[in-house]
């Protein structure tokens, strides 16, 4: 639900740190114990949160130990460090900084679940651990109904968030996508008399692979259920010419960061077929024209689309299932759209059907169609072993806001009855497919062409000037970025704010902003990183930071970079320590 990782599973994380070492197995134990640990999200000098909870992996630090050459620092899910606990261990650090490349699942403890210490090296010989800093890690806020228009519903994104689990529950259906917004097909599809009350609960979701953690405590994915909300609607559509196209997601302008959902007014343009409630379909496309065509909605009774992550509904294929369906106000299951055709007759197949690739679990995605009966069966909190079924293409990438933009029209389309002798018109048994009343083109050529840009929120790396960095200063104290240009003995560690959408995040270095030449590059799971800048990388660099969604197309995962920002590297501390 990018602009939202995929988080990326611990165990990458876990594969890549050294099996956890012991004092015992050290020659001695050096005087000198490191204090002060403590963990912070933009700024080492900021105040300690009053509840230790985090929604993202924190950063870490702590006041530096005279004549260390190293550090060493263990995560475990438990106070007493012992070897089955212990989550993430780096005996490599050389600076009293860390970066925890681990996104971890949501824990909470009396008082915490999570527990971080350190200690030095000094001269081979370790020092006694640090006295433990507790966490926990949690969803810092929950989602909140926000206005849509007529035909979606729409709730505040989620900090850390890559998807989104909706559930209807005065029907108990529940789906997954990657926006902030949702259509209200179900209700709509062949009985929109179902959609005057629309009761419905939202959750964020941030996707792990690995099951468990080393200790066996299970991974969830799923952040806590919103209040239950309520969508009020007429249940009918006004009749008139097809007008008044919007778009919705993260805003209700024609800017988005997150991929919106569509919503229009009006019937007119429906085709000769005369069975059937009023059906559309949602076209998006490069180019004004409308003929480059780069996603196709599914087929919808509701005035809105919304992409999701899971598949399109699926249609009756006979006169007789559609009468039945819409005499007895079944919600149609999810699947396969059955036989469906543009105006010029070629297959039309709905975004959310093609490609099919491996997603999110579910978590118990009902998989029923019961009638309008108010049942409030919560879906299962676990799922692993479900897979969703989605498609490349219900996102898109970033358009060239200012000038770039997408285009958009939606087409009536009506139910066509197919005549097998010697049956006759209007035979139960005859079978119809669903056809576009016309083209896509045609639409757009006729003024009924609406436009929208995405534009992925930039990082933000810097406030008042002042970049988040932190590191040591040639003073031999560790110290918050405090001007525009601050300067570090070596190893900055930088932070910044999650970007809506973002899974991971690439970082970049370069001796001069302009022009950029990447001279080092790094990656991260988590709102911080280390920079290899080591003190023989004297002088100023220039660093920027973007957020990666692994839900858009394979070649347009990179979204907006930040703005370069400068620091120095002195590169002295050593010489002054020996």
């Amino acid at each position: 639900m990018p602009r939202i990782a995929l988080a990326v599973c611990l165990t990458v994380a876990l594969a890549a740190v050294p099996a956890a070492s012991s004092s015992t197995r050290e020659s001695g134990i050096a005087k000198g114990v490191p204090s002060a640990l403590h963990a912070f999200l933009l700024r080492s000098d900021e105040p300690v949160k009053a509840d230790h909870t985090y929604s993202e992996m924190p950063a870490f630090t702590w006041n530096l130990v005279p004549k260390a050459s190293s550090y060493e620092l263990q995560l475990a899910d438990n106070k007493s460090f012992n070897d089955v606990s212990i989550l993430y261990q780096d005996a490599t650090l050389r600076a009293p900084v860390a970066s925890i490349q681990a996104q971890l699942p949501w824990m909470s403890g009396d008082p915490y679940a999570l527990w971080v210490h350190v200690r030095a090296i000094i001269g081979g010989a370790p020092t006694k651990w640090s006295k433990p800093f507790g966490f926990n890690m949690g969803w810092e806020n929950v989602p909140e109904q926000e206005p849509a228009p007529t035909g979606l519903i729409r709730w505040t994104p989620v900090s850390g968030a890559t998807a989104y689990q909706v559930w209807y529950t005065n029907i108990n259906r529940s789906f997954m996508t990657f926006t902030n917004v949702a259509d209200e097909r179900e209700y709509w599809t062949l009985h929109p008399s179902l959609a005057g009350t629309i009761t419905w609960r939202v959750r964020a979701v941030r996707r792990t692979v690995s099951p468990a953690l080393p200790s066996g405590i299970s991974i969830t994915p799923y952040g806590p259920w919103s209040d239950v909300f309520t969508t009020s609607t007429a249940g009918s559509i006004v009749s008139g010419p097809l007008k008044r196209g919007v778009t919705s997601s993260d805003t209700q302008s024609s800017v988005h960061a997150l991929m919106p959902g569509f919503a229009w007014t009006g019937t007119d343009g429906t085709g000769p077929g005369s069975i059937g409630q009023q059906l559309w379909r949602v076209y998006v496309f490069s180019d004004k024209r409308c003929v480059n065509e780069v996603m196709v909605g599914s087929l919808t009774g509701a005035p809105a689309w919304a992409p999701r992550a899971t598949q399109a509904l699926t249609f009756p294929t006979s006169v007789k299932d559609l009468q039945n369906v819409e005499a007895n106000g079944t919600i149609l299951k999810y699947g396969s759209e059955g036989p469906t055709f543009g105006a010029d007759l070629n297959p039309v197949t709905a975004s959310e059907n093609a490609a099919p690739i491996a997603g999110p679990a579910p978590a118990g995605a009902s998989t029923t169609t019961p009638s309008s009966s108010s049942s409030t069966t919560t879906p299962a909190a676990t799922g692993s072993s479900a897979t969703i079924v989605s498609a490349g293409a219900v996102e898109l990438p970033d358009s060239g806001w200012p000038t770039g933009r997408y285009w958009w029209t939606v087409i009536p389309v009506y139910p066509l009855e197919l005549y097998t002798p010697p049956a006759l018109p209007g035979d139960p048994a005859n079978a119809i497919e669903y056809h576009d009343a016309e083209l896509p083109q045609d639409a757009c050529k006729a003024g009924r062409v609406w436009s929208f840009a995405l534009r992925s929120a930039p990082v933000t790396t810097s406030a008042a000037a002042m970049p988040y960095a932190s590191g040591l200063s040639n003073g031999h104290r560790l110290v918050a970025a405090a001007r525009r240009v601050p300067s570090f003995v070596e190893l900055p560690l930088i932070t910044w704010k999650p970007a809506i959408g973002a899974q991971s995040y690439e970082v970049e270095l370069s001796r001069h902003a302009y022009p950029w030449v990447a001279v080092k590059q790094q990656t991260s799971v988590v709102p911080s990183a280390l920079l290899q800048l080591s003190t023989s990388d004297r002088g100023r660099w220039y660093y920027r930071v973007r957020g990666v969604n692994a839900n858009l197309p394979a070649n347009a995962q990179k979204m907006t970079w930040s703005n370069p920002v400068s620091l120095r590297i002195s590169g002295n501390l050593f010489a002054i320590l020996r």
